[in-house]
């Protein structure tokens, strides 16, 4: 056989090949994967391993193991069956990739998944890695590598996930807030200004015949008494905290710009309500604890640990609106012991202010 024949053979060989359309492969194993979202849903365990080769490796927790399909089956549907899924979120559009021949692919998914299995609560923010052979025409898994998120990442993931049904799209949504709130206490009534953005705070309080400012930032930090003119620019951290524990309304959205180490502990229950609990710890090494409602997402409040006595002040956030697009509170309890404060915010401004009042030592409360 000469060259050119062996050529023209290889070249009616390549010719021939099955060309791969890409999108197609994609789509049919997107479909694949759907059956398994569906299953949860429809609690068919049978549905739920369709996707799958008889044998498939599994990888989890530093194992790999081999597994067949019909000793999965019971077990499967026992969880299903004691599982009532309330929400599979989508986290990223799924990474898939097929081989240049179309006989391999690889799919790489993220989802949260919240219900309730067997009478508990539960949050999982999980993402996983499946390849996939082409088998007769059809996608089949035959490997799948699981991992779940640690109690840091998870709070992470929860917390944008609060962000986004509280009405907040980007970063520029809220770059400020400023709440004004009629304050009533066990001895007086007052009156209580909060300006916050990520790197700053101010608090401005009218009481009897008291007017003070104290501001929180990165480039300044200082306590000015607006009727004695006397300014002290020297704050402790105490102070600080002070007025970070008033900003009620940032902390709702971004309690990591103020506090450190989100954790996500548990589920439990806040002014009898069921709640995710992020633990965060601030300057002085004490804990915050913030609650979210498991059904709504919605911020309920938080618990601050005061001293070493381990004083607790509990915060609740009330009657909600929306201002701009944005879910904001009216209405925060302040409860410390037996003595109550209610914060009741008549006037809710955002992304309406400038650098110079948050520096500002003239008094803003009217």
């Amino acid at each position: 056989m000469n060259k050119i024949t062996l050529l023209l053979i290889l070249l009616f060989i390549f010719s021939c090949k099955k060309s791969i359309d890409i999108d197609t492969e994609k789509r049919k194993i997107q479909s694949q994967i759907d059956l398994v979202t569906e299953a949860h849903f429809t609690k068919d365990a049978n549905k739920f391993y369709k996707p799958n080769a008889e044998n498939w490796y599994d990888v989890r927790r530093g194992n790999v193991t081999l597994v067949k399909k019909q000793d999965m089956i019971t077990a499967t549907q026992s969880y299903l069956d004691n599982m009532e899924f309330q929400e599979m979120v989508k986290r990223d559009d799924p990474i898939i990739e097929i081989s240049d021949d179309g006989t391999l692919a690889s799919y790489i998914g993220s989802v949260t998944v919240k219900g309730i299995l067997k009478e508990e609560p539960v949050f999982w923010v999980v993402s996983w890695q499946s390849v996939l052979k082409n088998i007769n025409d059809e996608w089949k898994i035959i490997s799948s590598a699981n991992t779940e998120a640690d109690n840091q990442t998870s709070s992470i993931v929860l917390l944008n996930q609060i962000r986004k049904n509280l009405g907040h799209k980007n970063e520029n949504d809220i770059p400020s807030i400023y709440a004004l709130a009629e304050c009533k206490g066990p001895d007086r009534s007052f009156k209580t200004l909060i300006l916050s953005r990520e790197t700053d705070g101010r608090m401005e309080q009218i009481y009897d015949e008291n007017h003070f400012v104290m501001k929180h930032g990165k480039d300044s930090s200082w306590t000015y008494n607006i009727n004695t003119k006397s300014l002290n620019e020297n704050m402790d951290e105490s102070t600080k905290m002070f007025i970070q524990g008033h900003e009620l309304h940032w902390l709702s959205f971004w309690p990591e710009h103020r506090y450190a180490n989100a954790q996500l502990k548990d589920i439990t229950k806040f002014k009898n309500q069921l709640a995710f609990n992020i633990e965060f710890i601030n300057a002085m090494n004490k804990s915050v604890n913030f609650y979210y409602s498991f059904d709504s997402y919605v911020p309920l409040g938080f618990q601050i640990n005061i001293n070493d006595e381990g004083d607790i002040v509990t915060v609740s956030f009330e009657n909600w609106k929306k201002i701009n697009d944005i879910n904001v509170f009216t209405k925060a309890t302040f409860e410390q012991g037996k003595e109550v404060f209610e914060y009741n915010f008549v006037d809710i401004k955002i992304n309406q202010l400038d650098t110079e009042e948050f520096e500002s030592k003239v008094g803003l409360i009217m």
